[in-house]
């Protein structure tokens, strides 16, 4: 039991920091690119731009296809484990790596697998 509550702090923790990590670079960006951030920047976002400079050297296009990757291998993950352990929601979580961000969707969707887990767990 404490090794899951463990591994629940550390997938909240990590889903915090991911949301707060990732945005901030997303307001750089905006900012970078409009001059300003704002909702309105915010909802006229150029995913051709975001798109070009992700894949603008050797390096950045190493991550890019590196965390392009992990986020096919993770959605192989949620579909499985989240129909496995008969998850309710597990289809959001797919869909906030790609709203939010891949460390979003993917540290969240470990925390409630885990909490999933210590409750099937408790009620066997």
């Amino acid at each position: 039991m404490f090794w899951s509550r463990l591994r629940q702090a550390i997938y909240a923790a990590l889903t915090i920091i991911g949301f707060v990590w990732t945005n901030y670079y997303l307001v750089q960006f905006i900012i970078a690119t409009t001059g300003d951030f704002s909702l309105a920047n915010l909802g006229q976002f150029d995913m051709a731009v975001f798109s070009q400079q992700a894949f603008a050297n050797a390096a950045s296009s190493f991550v890019g296809i590196d965390v392009l990757m992990g986020l096919l291998a993770s959605i192989t993950l949620i579909v499985a484990e989240g129909r496995r352990l008969q998850m309710k929601v597990w289809g959001l979580y797919i869909v906030l790596m790609f709203a939010i961000s891949f460390a979003v969707g993917l540290c969240l969707f470990l925390f409630m697998r885990e909490r999933t887990l210590a409750q099937q767990q408790a009620a066997a």
